[in-house]
């Protein structure tokens, strides 16, 4: 798997600059996202969010994704770059 792409078992958000949040690409709405990432982590042991951020947003937008990810209990949360991903596509 190319170091672009995360491992298949690990769980991705990604915040586009149409401010669009998807979990794993399934659309979730910013405000349920805390729910999302609950179910989503509840069975997991591995308690990490890899979350891929479009440079255009505002890091304040980020935050509101991050703040979901740990009221749900998520222990780490990844930041992946617009400019990570193209180093890593290369």
């Amino acid at each position: 798997t190319p170091a672009a792409e995360p491992d298949p078992g690990q769980i991705v958000a990604e915040y586009t600059a149409d401010r669009q949040l998807t979990v794993n690409k399934r659309p979730v709405e910013l405000d349920a996202a805390e729910m999302v990432f609950r179910e989503v982590f509840a069975t997991r042991s591995d308690k990490t969010l890899f979350l891929i951020g479009d440079g255009s947003v505002r890091y304040g937008e980020i935050t509101r994704v991050i703040d979901a990810a740990t009221g749900a209990g998520v222990q780490r949360v990844g930041l992946v770059t617009e400019g990570m991903r193209r180093e890593a596509g290369r």
